[in-house]
């Protein structure tokens, strides 16, 4: 930081009034005789701590010049320097203001994140300003595209995110030349964490993000995980299996021809693969090598994409991606604070892991930590789908997916007349409680007579689904909405497609594909007022909002929906914002970096960054006790992650411990002889510390 800045130190100690010194003038009073019989490389260090100066810099002109007289006054009479005033011990008032200064700076230490976390959750109702503007259907300038002010350690100035007065006068900056992404000519690479035929959003969304980069004249390497036999069955399905990578290159260019209505054959994207491992304890892919190493040498490294910049990093030992590529965008899709903390797992899990037996607060810091870490050594920027996920360094928080082509075109013939629709409502998604199929059914209940009548379809399958489909079962018991089970089902299925309404009041997501693919088919959605919902804000009119956990508010929201009436086509200013042509567009305004100061043209380049790499890369060292703990913990015990401590404890003994012992040998033959002048000095600081004591706390009280 510039040293000219006040640290955060000096801003929480209190203004009080100096107090006595110990000293009154150089050398002088019993402590001043003892320091000069101190050795004089001692007694030169603590004249440069100058307890002295700093007291006659403190005090006012007539005290230092008091101070001065009385040097003159002992130097003409010859007489030893005596204090001109008494000594004083430390008064109360005294202790208790450096005390509470150093309290107060300890607590500022936290500050900074508590800060971030409550600009983050703010209502809107606390800004009238940007309420009118909503409320009018007009958006400001600066909800459309706001910037986001970094400092080189990471993370947004509080003034910036506060809505606190920030003013940058002249003419802004442009953005460097590397972050200028969207220049005709520039070549990307994108390397994701799952591939087709998983049909999960980082198989699909950074799939579809090549294919639109591609397709708008830019050079695209899509680079895939590529799963043993074992693992593509887990992941895949019963029976999915592929021999070789070409294979599956196969089915993930078919579904980009029958879904994506985009043809790769004809567009300039390449698919390489890389080889992974699926991690059962967390549901996981992660690389098990250099991802790296499946780049070619006449590859032109220019734009690097990591969807999932922490999951692929926080193993990787390897290259630094800063130094590969001209630019590096980290797109973070998943809140893993809460994913990785909150997932269940089963009793064996449990007693093979020692990740597992840990506390969940101990897991969240764990994984704060190694996310903050990863992303700094590694990205320039990191894109975050939502408020949802935990500050990162270098942050911008902006909706850069967009929806396929063939939701919009079910959207654009929902005018026509609907065939015979029994009930308006549905909820889809997969079977997990946290997918929010628990807080619909509590909500639905709670809502008693108020939402009587009302008929639900829900579609789902997985772990949770018997559990679920008893539960919701349990509402025809009472005067309440009721709902009938469904497996779960293609979301672009023409079952769908008379649907008018989904409510989904799902917490638990980033950004949730289901929303953005219902308001692309025309319909309404209810929706819980969130962080993770912020971006189907600007969809006035096709969204109603409720207060999380608020019966009223969510009966209200249900009750507007049901009266909006059947689908309809979107106006053409909210269709083109779900279209991936737009998404990219807000990619390319995300990516972008203006220097304000400093010598660094990009963040990968400060000395933080650097450190982090530094500090990440020799932990992850391969087959090191530290890595293999890191993965033990995190992961979990299974699938060959499991640490053979037996076999590095007798490694060790056999190795480094006999290796201590000569050492010690030779340390102890060394100082055999030497013990007189090490008691001689250990004696002489018993003395001065005694003596020392007895200055400061009188009768040792």
């Amino acid at each position: 930081r510039d040293s000219a800045m006040t640290s955060p130190m000096e801003l929480a100690l209190p203004h009080s009034p100096p107090r006595t010194s110990l000293l009154s003038t150089p050398g002088g009073g019993h402590l001043g005789n003892s320091l000069r019989n101190l050795p004089p490389p001692l007694t030169a260090k603590l004249g440069r701590r100058g307890l002295r100066q700093r007291h006659a810099a403190s005090a006012g002109p007539a005290q230092h010049g008091r101070s001065k007289d009385n040097e003159l006054a002992g130097s003409s009479t010859g007489s030893t320097h005596e204090p001109s005033t008494p000594e004083e011990p430390w008064t109360i008032q005294q202790a208790i203001s450096l005390l509470s200064g150093f309290v107060s700076s300890v607590l500022s230490a936290n500050a900074y994140s508590k800060q971030r976390e409550a600009v983050k959750v703010r209502d809107n109702a606390r800004f009238p300003r940007f309420q009118e503007d909503v409320g009018s259907g007009r958006e400001s300038a600066q909800n459309k595209r706001s910037a986001n002010i970094v400092q080189q350690l990471g993370g947004s100035l509080l003034d910036a995110e506060a809505q606190s007065p920030l003013f940058c006068l002249g003419p802004v900056p442009a953005c460097t030349e590397a972050s200028d992404i969207r220049r005709p000519g520039r070549h990307f690479t994108i390397i994701t964490t799952a591939a087709i035929p998983w049909r999960t959003g980082t198989a699909v969304n950074p799939l579809l993000r090549a294919l639109y980069l591609a397709k708008s004249g830019r050079p695209t390497v899509l680079i895939l995980p590529f799963l043993n036999k074992e693992d593509q069955e887990r992941v895949y399905g019963q029976g999915v299996v592929f021999e070789s990578q070409d294979e599956q290159e196969k089915v993930v260019r078919e579904w980009c021809r029958e879904k994506a209505k985009l043809n790769p054959d004809k567009l300039d994207i390449q698919f390489r693969w890389y080889p992974a491992k699926y991690v059962r304890s967390v549901r996981c892919i992660f690389p098990t090598g250099d991802c790296s190493k499946t780049l070619r040498e006449d590859d032109p490294k220019d734009v690097l994409i990591l969807e999932e910049p922490e999951h692929l990093c926080w193993y990787h030992h390897g290259a630094r991606w800063p130094n590969l590529f001209r630019h590096v965008i980290g797109i973070i899709h998943t809140n893993y604070t809460d994913y990785l903390s909150g997932m269940g797992v089963s009793a064996a899990e449990k007693a093979a892991s020692i990740g597992h037996a840990l506390p969940v607060e101990v897991k969240e810091a764990s994984i704060v930590v190694s996310s903050t870490l990863v992303c700094s050594a590694y990205c320039d920027v990191g894109i975050k789908l939502s408020g949802t996920i935990m500050p990162l360094p270098n942050e911008v928080t902006c909706n850069v997916h967009g929806v396929r082509d063939d939701f919009l075109r079910i959207g654009d013939r929902s005018g026509r007349p609907p065939k015979e629709q029994q009930v308006p409502v549905y909820y889809l998604g997969k079977c997990v409680f946290e997918k929010g199929w628990a807080e619909l059914i509590r909500l639905l209940k709670a809502a008693g007579p108020s939402l009587s009548g009302v008929m639900i379809d829900g579609y789902g399958s997985g772990p949770d689904e018997a559990v679920i489909a008893s539960e919701a079962a349990t509402l025809a018991e009472g005067n309440n909405a009721r709902m009938n089970w469904h497996p779960g089902i293609d979301h672009a299925a023409e079952l769908i497609h008379g649907y008018s309404i989904l409510v989904n009041p799902s917490t638990s997501d980033v950004l949730c594909t289901v929303t953005v693919e219902a308001l692309a088919m025309g319909k309404q959605c209810v929706l819980a007022r969130h962080p993770s919902n912020t971006f189907f804000e600007q969809f006035q009119g096709r969204c109603h909002f409720f207060k999380v956990g608020d019966v009223e508010s969510f009966v209200q929201a249900f009750q507007a929906a049901l009266a909006a009436g059947p689908p309809s086509p979107l106006p053409p200013d909210m269709r083109q914002t779900l279209t991936w042509e737009a998404a990219n567009e807000r990619l390319f305004d995300s990516a972008e970096v203006r220097v304000l100061s400093g010598p660094f043209q990009r963040p990968s380049e400060a000395a933080a960054s650097r450190l982090a790499y530094r500090l990440h890369y020799d932990v992850m060292k391969d087959k090191t006790v530290l890595a293999d703990l890191f993965k033990e913990v995190s992961l979990g015990a299974e699938d060959g992650f499991k640490t053979p401590w037996d076999e590095y404890f007798n490694e060790w003994r056999k190795s480094q411990l006999l290796q201590l012992r000569i050492q010690a040998k030779s340390f102890r033959s060394q100082l055999a002889d030497r013990t007189d002048h090490l008691l001689e000095y250990e004696t002489y600081l018993k003395d001065r510390w005694a003596e020392i004591s007895e200055i400061i706390v009188p009768g040792k009280k």
